[in-house]
């Protein structure tokens, strides 16, 4: 089942956030986020509670900073997760990823919010 994700990565050479790519893609369509990412392998992490929460995706040849990320918002219900479409009010989630992801751990760089959410249909 394909839901919305986010794609966050940093405009080249700077620290402020680019545009936030959403795509609609099933988290297990493994070679297309390999490729996506630029890699052979990946890494994901979860953040969040015993309710839900967040899986956040990048490409294992990469140690921190992450050149980008891919984010899906998951619910738990029991021991069973399902993953749901990424929405606006999980922009909060933006910050943490720049700071513990996309930004080396010591930094005085100010956090910038991207300018928009760009969508990204498939044809």
């Amino acid at each position: 089942m394909e839901n919305y994700m986010w794609h966050v990565a940093l405009e080249p050479g700077t620290t402020k956030l680019q545009d936030v790519i959403i795509a609609k893609i099933a988290i297990a369509e493994y070679d297309t986020l390999c490729l996506l990412l630029g890699s052979r392998h990946l890494v994901g992490k979860q953040y969040g509670d015993e309710k839900g929460g967040y899986v956040l995706l990048h490409a294992a040849e990469y140690k921190r900073p992450y050149p980008s990320v891919m984010v899906w918002r998951f619910r738990r219900v029991g021991e069973e997760k399902f993953i749901e479409d990424m929405r606006q009010e999980d922009a909060w989630i933006l910050e943490h990823i720049w700071r513990n992801w996309l930004m080396p751990e010591e930094t005085d760089e100010e956090y910038v919010p991207p300018k928009q959410f760009l969508v990204m249909e498939r044809g």
